[in-house]
């Protein structure tokens, strides 16, 4: 049975909302398919986890939401996509980079990730695309997620996002939290928050001793006393939507030079998916068709 789940919602009385998900299938996935080092599972899948989180506050089923840290680290670049449903992908530039341990004795993600951007972009599908970067306050994701919210959006955010990878590298936990404060909230509610998410356990902590993301909110909120209502849950899933119809319509919009070029330089034209590794082959046949495809057009 799958773990994975996300919810959403807000306080009864105040104008906080909230995101929480347990994604640690989901991002046990992207470690699996990108071959990830502990490290750089721990890093891209914080971002994977913020990406999820993020993507659930679009509003519409084709809205996507892409996240992308470049960094001086050793990983390089981290690129995750999601959409409203929970659905995401990723891709990692350099997934076998060395185990880095920090003072704490915990994977150094800000070591991985270095000095850097964040760049959110979210597309609607009904005009250009919202670019906007930041610079990366630590590296460690969370706080860059919530400085991000804060330059770009003017909304005061706490991110939590964790994961923990076991002896033999494969993740175990993952999962993340993010809060929002709404105009016109008290500042009670602001000096709460604060204060009772600085002495929270971990995420992954909180995770392990109960899977369901709501167990994390009731560890918000129930000491306080404030009633929450939840209005959406969801399943994420690591699902890439490439197809060989979509890398065909990609290579048919090259020009008839390229394609020419593409078919005397190589037998078979060989097409990787950097969010799934899946290859696609093509032929000097079907090179051909499309050449004759383009000048007939």
């Amino acid at each position: 049975m799958k773990q994975d789940r996300l919810i959403h919602g807000q306080l009864a009385d105040y104008p906080v909302r909230f995101f929480c998900v347990n994604s640690t299938e989901t991002v046990e996935e992207f470690r699996r398919i990108h071959q990830a080092s502990p490290t750089a599972a721990a890093a891209g899948g914080r971002l994977v986890t913020a990406a999820i989180l993020m993507g659930a506050m679009m509003k519409n089923e084709r809205d996507r939401l892409t996240l992308i840290i470049k960094g001086e680290g050793p990983v390089s670049q981290i690129v995750v996509t999601a959409g409203n449903n929970g659905q995401v992908k990723g891709d990692i530039l350099n997934p076998d980079i060395e185990v880095l341990i920090n003072a704490a004795g915990k994977l150094d993600v800000a070591a991985a990730v270095g000095a850097g951007t964040l760049t959110v972009i979210k597309d609607t599908g009904y005009s250009e695309p919202h670019n906007s970067t930041v610079r990366l306050v630590s590296g460690e994701i969370a706080e860059d997620i919530a400085y991000y919210y804060a330059l770009s959006e003017q909304i005061p955010t706490v991110c939590a996002l964790g994961v923990f990878v076991d002896e033999e590298g494969v993740v175990r936990r993952a999962g993340g939290y993010i809060l929002q404060v709404m105009p016109n909230c008290p500042e009670e509610m602001v000096v709460y928050l604060e204060q009772k998410t600085e002495k929270m356990s971990a995420i992954t902590t909180l995770l392990k001793e109960n899977s369901n993301p709501q167990s994390v909110i009731a560890a918000l909120f129930d000491e306080g006393g404030f009633a929450y209502e939840i209005n959406r849950t969801l399943q994420p899933q690591y699902v890439c939507d490439c197809s060989r119809e979509r890398v065909e319509s990609m290579l048919s919009a090259l020009d008839t030079k390229e394609l020419s070029e593409i078919m005397q330089e190589q037998t078979n034209v060989e097409v990787k998916c950097h969010f799934c590794n899946q290859t696609y082959l093509f032929d000097v046949k079907s090179i051909q068709e499309m050449i004759k495809n383009r000048q007939k057009g």
